[in-house]
């Protein structure tokens, strides 16, 4: 009995010793948050877009969702706990591919203890970075942060683009001059002196600095004064300048028409350096014939009949490239005695102004003398002209009778009209981010090309108005025909709300005139979002900090097992020691039944009561 009730208390001990152990162990396990790097607690299911840019969505739409829209996402989730968890659930936003958001409904679906949990996170602006939405979901003891990855989300790309280098203008051509005279009362006489006014025009693109004037008369004329060399003052573009010149005709004349060959010499600055220019021109001029050998004199010769340009018009203003426009000028018969016949009249635009639907010739039977003729000419300018002045030739032949004499003449009139390109610069509106941040460095870009036929020089862009940029003026140089790029700003939000500024594009058309082009910008500027304070709790920096700490479990268990190894051996040994006195007891038996060891069975039985005192 009492080695039965021995037994019982031993294995009580060792029970209760284990059961402690373990008790210790699923308290460790259970305590707290799942920290042992085993199965996250949530896992994500799927996630819908219930809304874009504040429109409920179309299931059956695809969605692209780039920088600065904005999106309401319904995620759901399913928990992992394996205990009961009926407590209320929490979740939070945490720093993500989008900016703002709040958690508008989160709820268990069939129930408090459902595992499956739908969070509806309303009002999220995408910023163009990642393609991730993260919360931090708790649900009774447990939490857990998760990542939903957004895959209609579209990463915004910074444009590409290298600002242009300024570049050395192209040299402008010489400037071209119009050389003429003023009109003539009547044609020079043998031996007279006549005032000529001269006028030099400048139709170039460029001033004519320091022009010197030089006059080459013909045979039967001398510049009187002794100088054929005249200085002018600075011409301007699209200006002139007038002398008095004093001709003399000598007391021979043996051609009706005369002339005066000018140059003009000057500087002019092509906009790369001051370098030398000419122009040339001839001045005709009527003259009456002397005598010839004797047979004729003044009394009996009539003068020859010249004919003169008078006026011409192109429209009053100067033709664009490629229109069309009519072409009129008015000739006299400068005699006042002879009459002038079979006139046939050649009208030569040259390459750049060709005739519309009319012949370059034109008869006229007979002009009395002192009479005017007007031609009207159908033209066309081409509309790859690049000069200014286009040259116009006109020939005169003729016949008159002098004393029934027929004689034929000719006289060559050049005239000049104005052409310009039309402006066809084209620049794009101002390209600015959608959304920007304050504190970003952004890039606004505007597109150009050139359409023109002409160049399109000294293109300049410059930032106008309260605007903050590392570069406000750009330089873009000369553009030839067909020419595009883009021009860049790099632009930085300093405060947020609207800022608005100008971008002003400066740059010379192809007829080298001035313009320039004003386009507003405005900016919306967004105040920078707050960091998620939840992120600066130590506690969800290292959730698995508490794992450095000491397992007491461990000591628990080896404590316990030490413990019924010891229970273990002390029962062996007891059941030897038993075994042994059993034997001895039946030896002494034996003893007493051969008469022989009565006395010593005494004995023994009183040394073996002793040691179960002992043992007691």
């Amino acid at each position: 009995m009492r080695k039965i009730l021995k037994k019982g208390l031993i294995l009580c001990m060792a029970l209760a010793i284990t059961l402690t152990g373990m008790s210790a162990f699923a308290f460790a396990a259970t305590e707290g948050p799942d920290t042992t790097g085993g199965s996250a607690r949530f896992e994500v299911t799927g996630y819908t877009i219930t809304k874009f840019n504040k429109v409920p969505t179309n299931t059956s739409r695809t969605y692209t969702i780039t920088k600065g829209d904005t999106v309401d996402i319904l995620v759901t989730i399913k928990s992992n706990s394996t205990v009961d968890e009926s407590d209320t659930l929490d979740a939070s936003r945490l720093v993500d591919s989008f900016s703002g958001g709040t958690i508008d409904k989160i709820a268990s679906i069939g129930g408090q203890k459902s595992k499956t949990i739908e969070i509806l996170v309303t009002g999220l602006k995408y910023k163009g970075t990642g393609q991730s939405l993260k919360l931090m979901v708790q649900k009774g003891t447990g939490y857990d942060n998760i990542e939903v990855p957004i895959s209609e989300a579209k990463v915004y790309t910074e444009p590409d683009y290298t600002p242009s280098e300024p570049s050395t203008p192209d040299p402008i051509p010489a400037p071209k001059a119009i050389i003429s005279r003023n009109q003539l009362s009547h044609d020079i006489k043998p031996g007279e002196t006549m005032t000529l006014n001269i006028t030099v025009k400048n139709v170039g693109k460029a001033v004519m600095q320091n022009p010197i004037i030089t006059l080459t008369p013909s045979d039967a004329l001398t510049v009187v004064g002794g100088t054929t060399a005249f200085q002018l003052k600075n011409i301007n573009i699209g200006k002139d300048v007038t002398i008095a010149v004093q001709v003399r005709a000598l007391k021979t004349i043996q051609s009706a028409t005369q002339y005066i060959d000018a140059e003009v010499e000057y500087d002019y600055y092509n906009r790369v350096s001051t370098t030398s220019g000419s122009a040339k021109g001839r001045i005709t001029i009527p003259a009456k014939l002397s005598g010839a050998a004797g047979e004729q004199d003044d009394e009996t010769t009539s003068p020859i009949p010249n004919i003169i340009v008078t006026k011409f018009n192109y429209g009053g203003q100067s033709v664009a490239a490629g229109s069309n426009f009519n072409f009129s000028f008015k000739f006299k018969n400068t005699s006042s005695e002879l009459n002038i016949d079979n006139i046939v009249v050649t009208v030569d635009g040259g390459e750049n102004l060709l005739l519309n639907g009319t012949s370059n010739s034109f008869f006229f039977d007979k002009i009395k003398a002192g009479h005017s003729q007007v031609v009207k000419v159908p033209m066309k300018a081409l509309k790859t002209v690049t000069g200014n002045a286009q040259p116009v030739s006109i020939n005169f032949k003729y016949e008159y009778v002098d004393h029934k004499k027929r004689t034929q003449a000719t006289s060559d009139i050049k005239l000049s009209v104005p052409v310009y390109q039309p402006d066809r610069f084209e620049i794009s509106k101002p390209v600015v981010p959608e959304y920007i941040t304050e504190g970003d460095e952004i890039s606004i870009t505007l597109n150009y090309v050139n359409k023109s036929k002409t160049d399109i020089a000294n293109v300049e862009a410059s930032l106008e108005g309260n605007v903050q940029s590392s570069s406000p003026m750009q330089t873009v140089g000369n553009l030839e025909p067909g020419k595009s790029g883009t021009i860049a700003f790099a632009v930085t939000a300093a405060a947020a709300g609207e800022s608005t500024f100008d971008i002003k594009v400066s740059y010379e058309d192809g007829n080298g005139d001035s313009k320039e082009r004003i386009f507003p910008v405005t900016m919306d500027v967004q105040a920078m979002q707050p960091v998620d304070p939840g992120m600066d709790d130590p506690g969800m920096d290292n959730p698995d900090a508490e794992e450095g700490g000491f397992n007491w479990w461990i000591v628990v268990a080896i404590v316990a097992v030490l413990g019924i190894a010891a229970v273990v051996i002390l029962k062996k040994r007891k059941k030897a020691k038993a075994a042994k006195k059993e034997q001895e007891l039946w030896d002494s038996w034996d003893d007493e039944l051969n008469g022989t060891g009565v006395a010593d069975s005494k004995a023994n039985t009183a040394d073996a009561g002793n040691e179960n005192e002992g043992d007691k």
